[in-house]
């Protein structure tokens, strides 16, 4: 989330005095993460050292060497003989210091940004046999230098490595960690140990350690925490001893292998069972996650607040702390969210597949339990003092205080109570809409009965508002939204008001009316229109929320307590209370995709429904402050036409100058592991349209051939929403030789001597001139008859317009891949091709015949256009009913999310019709051409109807990373 988004909301919570539960009393999700696979960076998944440099670079130690990621792109660097990356540390000289098997080094930069691994076997005076000198298990970095223990010898390096020293070990020495530039150690028999004078001498107290493993020490000042097999350990001055109470006890026969402390205070055990546990700075357990089989090797943290996990068969990354938490599948809750509240010490949830209640543990855990009084699904609830009220596919019900199943309220087989409303005005009322009622529920003497029940009239209701004592109002999706005026004391409904365009709405039938209230106002949208009603008709919504989001059909805007929140499926923004600007919220996980509901529960925290489970924002989590991000150029070089000569060009150089015609390659940079980053850029120069163009990826190469000076503007977003400063590189093209002012001058004389001789040439020579007149003139019009039966043959080629579509033919197709497949192989862009058939449209042809079927060509046609964007994307008639749409510059991933907007819409808009869509996408090579890239989303055009039809599939076999799949949204 936004940084200040985030201080805005803690703000709110302190000013309005909410009440926060403790820890235990409620439910703790899973906090924000993310899996890195050996698909993602292509090496062994074996991982056994994690480290980070000073620009926020993620260093990793690997089967295969050492892997570096900044957030978008990983590399492998290898080691001598391709060993293990054993070990690293991050020097106070904030070099990377690495050890291997028989050798240890540091990480140099290379030419082309990639480090070079450069040993330092030689810099501590080892030669020949010497250098064999095994495993190298541990990089500890002091403030003097870095010592590196291998199994018999202990070796220290100064920084600048004038002075190296080394020590023997036996073979019962373990782990060694550092304080200032004090070691410490544990020896296997004896306890943990300070090293004096070349030996390891026995702490105080450090005896307890003799046969206890050390799982690692953090540092405090003037004290060390130690975290052993048996729990949490203090050592200082006066020797070591286990801290009171049960602190570490969680750990316990699960062979706690990795620590690493947080910027709050807090910190982390990893344990060889593959489980993470949180602790606060109090010690006491926070979280307990467990991230699956493979054991914890290593722990990290980069400068966005985030914990690098490294086990023995993948990466994780989580937001660590975090006000941001998850609850899914792996808490035990299946299917989709509809509802859910906090009611009796527990979260209940009405989902597809009934109703469900959370109950917290006391080791943190979810104790997740499907009650068995709804077979179907649940839809809505609402807890008070007097009960849980429970919507649902067959009605209504309430569980009591101390029952231990409900009562039905409401029990029909046709329809189901789909939301609730508690009334702001009264305390004993409760709205129930269902599909064809909406229902009054009173409470009597402490007990919920059902009241008056009124029938809709054919309206398709959703979202009810309270704005007045007795006064509802709900949208339509069939119509204008509806006003209802009910009399509390004789429990009937008084009036029904129903708007339309007589009081100033514009409505768009394919959307009906959906309504929000905000700052009092009741506000209404249909479509693409947005209105806000003035007490006595409509005018339009010119303001934000509605001018915010991009689906303003989808908005949904809910005021809680920490402020008012505005929601699409696809973006979220927030306004603190009493503050009139709005600021977009980017949570900035895979696991924040498609917002559907959204409550501020009882327990304190907010809740969001997303397509895979529970947001959870709990108010009281801080983070702490994150290291700014910048750009910067990762690389710049200069390349002749030729390419003979290629020039490294630095950064900080301020106006280079670039020989003309040679092509200048910018790679920009930002190291950002919250999220990977998008650029756009700016050209500004003599003949160059001064415009930003469309967000892409870190590369840019442009042509050097007009002279002059020019300046490159670089901007960079992410999604998690972090502001970044732009940056800018100026440079000058040369000109040509022929382009300078003396060798103009003589052209221009040569031009005048050359004129002159013409003058008198053509005096004489004008007499033959005549003579040859009639002759030239009959050849040029021969030649000219041959050159416009040349260019009327060429004319019948290109045709491109099919006939009866309107869009264009598949030779536009396949002369417009032509072009884009060079330009984005140029470029380095990915290049996307969607293949489209119209299901079952021979049974159509069949059934209503070949007029008909040519109607609904075009049908699909037009809507299929409405779908892409002419100026940048080509649509085209593959033949008979099969369509084509070329996407440059987008991903495979981007394209299957449009594929499936593109099915969706056609399903929505053309009824009883269906596509399905075979999706095709990487970046070009020189070694494959563009017909492979038809025929690898053909081949999943052919799965996707296998499959039955009516979905989307992506080519396997895409050279760019794994396969994909996307089903239909109709199972």
């Amino acid at each position: 989330m936004n940084r200040l988004v985030l201080a805005a909301l803690l703000l709110t919570v302190t000013l309005v005095g909410i009440p926060l539960p403790a820890w235990s009393a409620t439910i703790q999700g899973t906090p924000l993460l993310r899996r890195y696979m050996a698909d993602d960076y292509k090496a062994t998944p074996q991982h056994w050292a994690i480290t980070t440099d000073r620009d926020g670079r993620l260093f990793v130690g690997n089967g295969e060497g050492v892997l570096r990621y900044d957030g978008d792109q990983w590399d492998l660097i290898n080691l001598p003989g391709r060993q293990i990356g054993r070990a690293l540390a991050t020097g106070k000289d904030g070099k990377i210091y690495v050890g291997s098997y028989d050798t240890f080094g540091w990480l140099r930069p290379g030419a082309d940004g990639v480090p070079i691994y450069q040993e330092l076997l030689t810099a501590v005076g080892l030669m020949g046999h010497d250098r064999n000198v095994g495993n190298v298990w541990q990089v500890v970095p002091t403030d003097a230098g870095v010592y590196f223990r291998t199994d018999k010898t202990l070796y220290f390096l100064r920084y600048d490595q004038r002075e190296s020293k080394h020590w023997p070990l036996g073979d019962n020495q373990r782990g060694i960690s550092a304080q200032g530039r004090v070691l410490f150690a544990r020896v296997d028999g004896v306890g943990f140990c300070r090293f004096l004078n070349g030996h390891f001498v026995l702490e105080p107290g450090g005896g307890q350690f003799s046969r206890q493993s050390l799982a690692g020490v953090i540092n405090h000042p003037g004290w060390r925490l130690l975290i052993g097999d048996e729990g949490f350990y203090r050592a200082d001055a006066q020797g070591i001893r286990a801290l009171p109470g049960d602190a570490g006890s969680q750990t316990r026969g699960k062979h706690p292998y990795a620590v690493v402390s947080l910027a709050d205070g807090s910190f982390v055990v990893g344990t060889q069972s593959g489980e993470v546990f949180h602790y606060g700075s109090d010690f006491q357990l926070r979280e307990q996650i467990k991230l699956g089989t493979f054991g914890v090797s290593a722990l990290g943290t980069d400068h966005e607040g985030g914990l690098w996990v490294a086990t023995e068969g993948d990466l994780v990354r989580m937001s660590l702390p975090s006000p941001w938490s998850f609850i899914g599948p792996a808490n035990g809750l299946d299917g989709s969210a509809y509802d859910f509240e906090w009611y009796d010490g527990a979260l209940w949830l009405a989902t597809t597949h009934g109703i469900v209640r959370m109950q917290p543990m006391p080791n943190g855990k979810i104790d997740t339990k499907p009650m068995p009084w709804v077979d179907l699904e649940g839809f809505a609830l609402v807890g008070t003092d007097s009960g849980l009220l429970i919507g649902h596919r067959k009605g209504l019900m309430v569980l009591d205080p101390g029952a231990s199943s409900p009562r039905p309220l409401l029990q029909s087989d046709s329809e189901g109570v789909v939301e609730l409303l508690a009334s702001r005005f009264d305390p004993d009322r409760i709205y129930a809409l269902g599909d064809e009622h909406l229902s009054v529920i009173n409470r009597d003497k402490g007990r919920w009965q059902l009241g008056l029940s009124v029938p809709l009239g054919g309206a398709s209701a959703a979202t009810l508002l309270e704005t007045a004592d007795g006064e509802l109002w709900f949208g339509d999706s069939r119509g204008g939204p509806q006003r209802w005026t009910f009399d509390r004391s004789k429990h009937v409904l008084l009036r029904k008001d129903v708007f339309g365009t007589l009081q100033g709405l514009v409505l768009d039938p394919s959307f009906g009316s959906s309504v929000f209230e905000l700052d009092g106002q009741v506000h209404v949208v249909s479509g693409t229109h947005g209105f806000r009603f003035n007490g006595s008709r409509f005018v339009a919504d010119t303001s934000p929320p509605f001018t915010l989001v991009e689906r303003p059909d989808e908005l949904v805007v809910e005021t809680t307590p920490l402020g008012a929140y505005a929601f699409t499926r696809r973006q979220m923004f927030f306004r603190a209370p009493g503050q009139h600007t709005w600021q977009q919220l980017h949570i900035g996980s895979r696991m924040a995709a498609g917002y559907s509901r959204l409550r501020f529960n009882h327990d304190g925290k907010l809740r969001v429904a997303t397509w895979t489970g529970l947001l959870q924002f709990d108010p009281t989590e801080t983070q702490p402050p994150l290291a700014p991000l910048v750009l910067r150029f990762d690389q710049i070089t200069a390349m002749s036409p030729d390419g003979r000569d290629v020039r490294h060009l630095a950064p900080q150089d301020a106006n280079a100058d670039i020989p003309a015609g040679y092509r200048l390659h910018f790679r920009f940079g930002l190291v950002s592991m919250d999220s990977p980053p998008e650029f756009r850029y700016r050209l500004q120069g003599a003949g160059i349209p001064d415009e930003w163009s469309s967000w892409t990826d870190r590369d840019l190469t442009v042509q050097a051939n007009t002279p002059g000076d020019f300046a490159l503007i670089v901007e960079t977003r992410t999604s998690s929403g972090r502001s970044v400063a732009p940056i800018h590189y100026a440079y000058t093209v040369l000109p040509r030789w022929y382009d300078r002012w003396w060798v103009e001058l003589i052209a221009v004389l040569l031009a005048i001597a050359a004129v002159a001789i013409g003058v008198r040439e053509f005096i004489r020579r004008r007499t033959n001139r005549y003579a040859e007149t009639t002759r030239q003139l009959e050849a040029r019009i021969a030649e000219r008859t041959c050159e416009l039966e040349e260019a009327n043959r060429q004319l019948g080629e290109l045709a491109t317009e099919d006939a009866l579509t309107g869009i264009a033919n598949r030779r536009a197709l396949e002369l417009g891949l032509q072009r884009e497949w060079v330009r984005c192989q140029d470029q380095h862009r990915p290049l996307s091709v969607l293949m489209i058939d119209v299901d079952h449209f021979k049974h159509y042809n069949d059934t209503h015949g070949h007029l008909e079927g040519d109607v609904m060509l075009r049908e699909i046609a037009r809507n299929l256009h409405a779908c892409h964007d002419p100026e940048r994307e080509l649509l085209a008639r593959f033949g008979g009913e099969e369509f084509a749409l070329l996407l440059p510059g987008v991903s495979q991933a981007d394209a299957l999310r449009r594929a499936e907007e593109i099915r969706s819409a056609v399903q929505e808009r053309i009824e009883g019709t269906t596509i399905s869509i075979g999706v095709a996408g990487f970046v070009p090579s020189g070694q494959g051409d563009s017909a492979d890239l038809l025929g690898r989303a053909d081949a999943a055009l052919y799965r996707a109807k296998r499959a039955g039809r009516n979905r989307v599939e992506g080519d396997v076999d895409t050279p760019a990373g794994p396969p994909h799949h996307c089903s239909n949204n109709n199972q």
